[in-house]
């Protein structure tokens, strides 16, 4: 527009801001699509405008407010004229250091955010590519004292926000300052710590890191740790930490999940690219909120089981503290650059889950960036159910990202074998592609199968008096049908632990030369991969599998609220389809088995540690068949139940769609294998029908699954 007297250009961005410039409009038109029909998102630039500009010393940020018009109008309750779609997009324009920070070279061993570019300028690499880690710039003020350790000029200062409620800041201002103990391995002392925010500071000002409170009507998260960062460098400029109160409530008293049991074994081990890029890029999982409410409403229904609490009374505010502070500590770590860690757990041996000596030393796991699973155990022993600190691998990280001496970080980096020190992110941890049955989200302890073992058991007991845990005088009914789900959920991800035995590969990091260094790939004992097979036979394909007492069915009630934000059916059903969602279940773990990626691994496998050492296909498939089908094949009269019937339909689906329609990558002898068995299994299926004194509903089905195998 014009040139200043100092020769600075001034710029007119309006249009930019007024406009689909973050390509929001993709995401309206894709919320609004329906099947077999695309949605279409027009922006109109008449019903749009420029709502707020804030200038502060270091940042302006400017929030348009945008409106789409939608075709078809959109069916959402919450926009007041469905013909339109407004929309508000923020945008922060953040001031660049004037003396850039020295960065520190990122390591593939140690799980930080990274900032990445490519320096053509430089032959020396293999590819270019410069990658540094994400972390606050400290620098010392005066020399070390007694201990080594010296102050920062600048310390890491949090600011909570006056909305978060007066009896959860105990809990998240030792979440933040817990970190000093990691800073101290990386020789700072005084490095961290929380304050109140200053009356009259504003939290969009790019000198307060702040951690608020947030109300959604729909939360899509339990909590976020979003920071900005100098793309030279990687220096943190900002951070924002958001806790969701919805997790936080559904925690102390929600028997509610949103999550069924199917959908949560697809969040423990599935993942489309593009969620991998977003965990990548620091997004959390959408599931964390909803799983810590399923997880407090597990620990709920013990306390009420052990007589701590009464039916109907919340979860205790030492419980609620314990997990509060975990989750401050894990967004204070992504704000200080860490990843994700699903790997942490195996650090923490099965007997040391009931040890608070431990816990306090190393962590229940070793680090508070993994999502783990309520600590159950720790119940009457005086361990703890979260994480009281940090752990020993986010010391080490920590120490190795900032300390000020970048040959000792090249030397820690190098530790990546040690005990305590075990990490795996999201893309080692979830997706097609994972196969390290030691790097899970919502599991526990070095042994996953022997802790999902433990707490599909623990849960099972709980099912049949779940009743008198639950309902109280003048409760709803319906509140025993959402504790139910939500166990029968939490019942899931125990068992989808086991999943990744199967053809499963215990992966390293470790570099050549490292101290201990382990091969990229160790074969998963063929023990344990049958092992975790008969885990998954016993608990969720035999015949004694999700048995409900009669009289405990019968009570469970339904939601009658009618009216908007609730739902009052089950996809159509006032009662409770307990077939329907124990089959989710079921056919989600098969599903998953029988992956054309699992297959893959099997058949590499044995090229790569012998046949001999690996579950094979026939011995995973012919498992399987046996335990959905046992009615069929052993001896006598024996009728199949509902529950068993469906499964079974289920495992000719499968593996019609294996033979006949097999997905992308499947092995031909996947497919070879499984028409072997579905011929032996039509030969079993024909004399069990020479059986007398079989019931309508099983003859019927036993001569259907016939005509299935031979079409």
């Amino acid at each position: 527009e014009s040139i200043r007297e100092d020769s600075a250009l001034v710029f007119d961005i309006h249009d930019w801001l007024v406009s689909d410039l973050s390509g929001i409009g993709e995401l309206v038109k894709a919320a609004i699509s329906r099947p077999g029909r695309e949605g279409r998102a027009t922006f109109d630039r008449e019903r749009s405008w420029l709502e707020s500009v804030k200038a502060f010393p270091e940042n302006l940020n400017l929030r348009a407010k945008l409106t789409f018009r939608p075709e078809p109008q959109a069916p959402f309750a919450s926009v007041p004229d469905g013909r339109y779609i407004p929309v508000s997009i923020h945008y922060s324009f953040a001031k660049l250091p004037e003396r850039p920070m020295e960065p520190r070279v990122a390591d593939d061993r140690v799980g930080y955010f990274m900032t990445v570019h490519k320096d053509f300028s430089n032959d020396d690499r293999d590819d270019f590519f410069v990658r540094y880690v994400n972390r606050w710039r400290l620098e010392p003020k005066g020399q070390p004292g007694p201990d080594g350790r010296v102050e920062p000029v600048k310390p890491i200062v949090y600011y909570l926000d006056p909305n978060i409620p007066e009896a959860y800041r105990p809990y998240i201002k030792a979440g933040v300052e817990a970190w000093n103990r990691a800073f101290e391995a990386a020789g700072w002392k005084n490095a961290i710590r929380a304050e109140m925010l200053p009356e009259g500071a504003d939290a969009e000002d790019l000198r307060y890191p702040t951690i608020r409170w947030n109300t959604s009507d729909q939360p899509g998260y339990g909590a976020i740790g979003p920071s900005i960062v100098d793309p030279r460098t990687g220096e943190i400029l900002d951070a924002d930490i958001l806790i969701e109160a919805n997790m936080v409530l559904g925690f102390k008293r929600d028997w509610r999940t949103k999550v069924s049991p199917g959908v949560a074994i697809q969040e423990m081990l599935a993942a489309s690219p593009e969620e991998l890029a977003f965990a990548a890029a620091g997004g959390e999982v959408a599931s964390l909120g909803a799983a810590l409410a399923a997880q407090g409403a597990t620990l709920r229904a013990l306390l009420v089981a052990e007589g701590e609490i009464a039916p109907g009374e919340p979860v205790p505010m030492e419980y609620v503290g314990q997990a509060l502070k975990w989750v401050t500590m894990h967004e204070v770590g992504h704000t200080l650059g860490l990843r994700h860690n699903f790997r942490a757990s195996v650090d923490t041996p099965i007997e040391k889950l009931t040890d608070p000596a431990w816990a306090e030393e190393r962590g229940v796991f070793s680090s508070v960036m993994d999502y783990p699973s309520v600590n159950l155990e720790a119940y009457g022993t005086g361990g703890y159910f979260y994480n009281p600190g940090v752990g020993s691998y986010d010391r080490w990280a920590i120490a190795y990202g900032y300390t000020p001496d970048a040959a000792r970080a090249a030397e820690l980096a190098r530790e990546a074998a040690r005990p305590g020190h075990a990490y795996g992110t999201d893309e080692d941890a979830r997706g097609p592609g994972a196969l390290d049955p030691t790097v899970n989200v919502y599991d526990l302890g070095a042994d996953p199968l022997a802790w999902g073992r433990m707490r599909a058991d623990r849960i099972a007991k709980l099912w049949p008096t779940l009743a008198d845990h639950v309902l109280t005088d003048d409760s709803r009914y319906a509140d025993l049908t959402d504790a139910y789900r939500t166990l029968l959920g939490e019942y899931s991800r125990a068992l989808a632990a086991a999943v990744k035995y199967i053809g499963g590969q215990y992966q390293y990091r470790d570099h050549v030369g490292d101290p201990d260094g382990r091969a990229p790939f160790v074969n998963v004992p063929k023990a344990k991969q049958q092992e975790a097979l008969a885990l998954l036979r016993t608990h969720a394909f035999d015949e004694a599998a999700f048995a409900l007492p009669r009289d405990v069915l019968a009570r469970f009630g339904a939601n009658r609220w009618s009216h908007w934000g609730e739902n009052n059916t089950w996809n159509g059903r006032i009662d409770f389809p307990l077939l329907e969602q124990v089959l989710e279940l079921q056919t989600a773990l098969l599903n998953q088995m029988t992956h054309p990626l699992v297959f893959a691994r099997i058949r590499d496998a044995e090229l790569k540690f012998g046949a001999s050492e690996v579950l094979t296909i026939p011995e995973l498939m012919n498992g399987l068949t046996q335990s959905i089908w046992s009615e069929v094949g052993s001896g006598g009269t024996r009728n199949i139940p509902a529950l068993r019937r469906d499964l079974q339909r289920a495992h000719l689906d499968r593996m019609t769609e294996i033979l006949v329609t097999p997905p992308a990558r499947m092995p031909a002898d996947a497919r070879a294998v499984a028409r072997m068995l579905l011929e032996d299994l039509d030969r079993k299926i024909a004399a069990r029908l020479q059986a007398s004194g079989l019931d309508d509903y099983t003859r019927a089905h036993l001569r259907e699954s016939r005509a299935r195998i031979e079409k």
